[in-house]
């Protein structure tokens, strides 16, 4: 008796807590929002990079992007936002090492992916 209450404890803790985190589905505008964001601020770090802004400013730049990224939650663009993430991770170590070319063909790359997002977002909704 006493093992049963235990696991009725802990379906009871289950339910209780995953409806408790439960997080509703971004809207379109949410998300679409959330790529603009990061399209614009991976623009700006380009940007700084091709005026020669010093290395620590276009890293935080490319940090703010990829914490922006994290905001375009849907199923449909979860892979491509991860390998362009990926490959803003790429611009930032390039940047970390001084390679301040690699560091622009990984951004240019990375601005084309969000781009990419974009447009499969915008043709799917």
């Amino acid at each position: 008796m006493n093992t049963f209450k235990k696991i009725l404890a802990t379906i009871a803790m289950t339910v209780m807590t995953s409806s408790a985190f439960a997080v509703a589905n971004p809207s379109y505008e949410d998300v679409k929002s959330a790529i603009d964001n990061t399209l614009a601020k991976v623009e700006e770090a380009k940007a700084a990079l091709d005026n020669g802004a010093n290395n620590e400013a276009v890293i935080d730049l490319v940090t703010d992007a990829r914490q922006l990224q994290k905001d375009i939650a849907n199923n449909v663009l979860d892979l491509k936002r991860n390998q362009a993430s990926n490959v803003l991770k790429q611009a930032r170590s390039a940047l970390q090492s001084n390679e301040p070319q690699s560091a622009k063909e990984s951004l240019t790359d990375a601005l084309n992916r969000y781009k990419e997002i974009k447009q499969l977002y915008a043709s799917n909704h």
